[in-house]
């Protein structure tokens, strides 16, 4: 069995569903497929640059990380991992999907070119 591929499966959460994090826990990595985006209620999850030699943004209480991610390929491009302990919740991005599948073409355009790598 491939260990990259088994772990981590934070990201395989049900809609709404509360998890807590132990400081350096990881949340995602590289190449995984956002299935869930998450908000942050305390605590902060550092996210890394892929090969986790750069810290490109500290998502901390009230902030929604996987979003970008999940907009931009559907898979994590980068590390995240907590700093402290630190509490999430967890939505089911095919729901945030579906929900733009209704919006009118352009929106959706501007929404790819704002999310492109």
């Amino acid at each position: 069995m491939n260990t990259l591929q088994s772990a981590p499966v934070r990201n395989m959460l049900a809609n709404g569903q509360a998890l807590e994090l132990i400081h350096s826990e990881v949340l995602f990595i590289k190449d995984m497929a956002v299935t869930s985006i998450f908000l942050v209620v305390s605590g902060s999850v550092l996210a890394f640059s892929a090969d986790g030699s750069e810290l490109r943004r500290l998502v901390g209480p009230m902030q929604i990380i996987g979003i970008t991610d999940a907009l931009a390929g559907g898979l994590w491009r980068g590390i995240g991992v907590a700093h402290g302990r630190v509490e999430l919740v967890a939505y089911d991005f095919h729901n945030l999907q579906r929900a733009l599948c209704g919006i009118p073409r352009s929106h959706r355009g501007l929404l790819e070119d704002l999310f492109r790598d």
